[in-house]
């Protein structure tokens, strides 16, 4: 008897040691690795942003992000900002004219190019694409923001 219960002993142990659990906690700690990196590139991202949104962006969006009513669109819990990221992107670096809907509300106005460079745009956005209620996990880099084009 005394002889099984070491047998099954022996067996949990070369069971909770096997290679695939060493594998699959591995992936785990990989993972969370990647996601500890990205939230920190992320957050700082974000505080390069906020300086730029407020030399920049502020003026027009104010503080708040709500803009002006039919005048200046929302970038807070704004509908355009979250579904049309390549628009947004392109909108900040090269300006925007003509017709777009935000939150039901049509706005025409002229926004001007601000002339910054790739990385202060990712920057800005990654920061307005998180804030006022806007919530992305997914990080816009400077090589994605060189890839727009006119």
């Amino acid at each position: 008897m005394m002889r099984i219960t070491y047998i099954i002993i022996a067996l949990l142990l070369v069971s909770c040691n096997s290679s695939e659990k060493k594998e699959e906690l591995s992936k785990v700690t990989i993972s969370e690795e990647k996601i500890t990196v990205q939230n920190s590139a992320l957050k700082e991202s974000m505080t390069r942003g906020e300086t730029v949104y407020s030399n920049f962006c502020i003026t027009c969006h104010l503080p708040n992000g709500k803009g002006v009513a039919k005048i200046f669109p929302p970038l807070a819990k704004s509908d355009y900002l979250m579904t049309k990221r390549r628009a947004s992107i392109k909108a900040i670096k090269y300006g925007q004219s003509g017709e777009i809907i935000v939150n039901g509300q049509k706005y025409n106005n002229v926004m001007s190019p601000l002339g910054l460079e790739d990385d202060e745009i990712a920057d800005v956005m990654n920061y307005i694409t998180n804030s006022w209620g806007n919530s992305n996990d997914k990080l816009i880099t400077e090589s994605e923001v060189s890839k727009i084009e006119p």
